[in-house]
């Protein structure tokens, strides 16, 4: 059975390894064209507003981890790290308009900005963050 290395005694280039790894699967998970057909039930709910949220989630967590090495604390790499995600898909929603069998939807950034938000309160509950200086 492997050992399991918790990700903060990760060394700074296997969690910037990380985070380029998730922003290029995030970004190609955005272009990649469709083939299914949009169904008009899902607009505010449905399949992919669960991996909305999932994957933005997995991507908060990797980018807190890169940016709570150094001068910032948990806190301020959580906030930066919830911009970052919504930035990354705010573009990548706007790249979909050029995509076949993609569009541009307001209600999936809501999603990955749920699951940002909800990764990032959740490492700083895990990582008691009322007590952790800057490294």
């Amino acid at each position: 059975m492997a050992r399991r290395v918790p990700m903060r005694s990760w060394s700074p280039n296997s969690r910037w390894l990380a985070v380029a790894v998730s922003t290029v699967a995030l970004f190609i998970a955005s272009i990649i064209p469709s083939p299914f057909r949009r169904h008009p039930g899902w607009k505010w709910v449905g399949p992919d507003k669960f991996l909305h949220f999932i994957s933005h989630a997995v991507y908060v967590v990797n980018l807190i981890n890169a940016f709570s090495v150094g001068r910032r604390t948990d806190v301020e790499a959580a906030v930066l790290a919830v911009y970052i995600s919504t930035t990354h898909s705010l573009v990548s929603g706007r790249l979909q308009k050029r995509v076949p069998g993609r569009a541009f939807e307001p209600i999936d950034v809501l999603a990955g900005l749920a699951g940002a938000i909800f990764a990032a309160i959740g490492w700083c509950a895990v990582n008691d963050t009322s007590t952790k200086e800057p490294q």
